[in-house]
């Protein structure tokens, strides 16, 4: 919960995640990530699997699709959230906006 906080803050854009092998760990925060976005679950499994191979883990989406994004979206609603200044520009700044991506090479 920790980490997706500090990934969705816009003044720590840009952001680099990754673990050992880029995998695992980083596949599930992405995930979880995805959820918040309100990806369709299928999706972010298709993501998911696409990265980690044959290495994907049963473990790993079910985590993925247990996560409560709720907190996450109670703790962007908060007072404590907004009095530090992080949603003063809407929940737009947040989800990546389309014109913002970038087509896989």
């Amino acid at each position: 919960m920790e980490v997706l906080k500090v990934l969705i803050d816009v003044r720590n854009f840009p952001v680099l995640i990754h673990c050992k092998r880029g995998k695992h760990r980083t596949g599930c925060l992405v995930g979880c990530l995805r959820r918040f976005q309100n990806w369709c679950l299928s999706s972010v499994f298709e993501e998911y699997q696409r990265f980690a191979g044959a290495k994907s883990r049963t473990t790993g989406l079910r985590f993925i699709e247990t996560f409560d994004v709720s907190c996450l979206r109670e703790w962007v609603c908060s007072d404590g959230y907004q009095s530090q200044g992080y949603a003063n520009s809407g929940q737009s700044r947040l989800l990546y906006k389309e014109e913002n991506l970038q087509k896989p090479n």
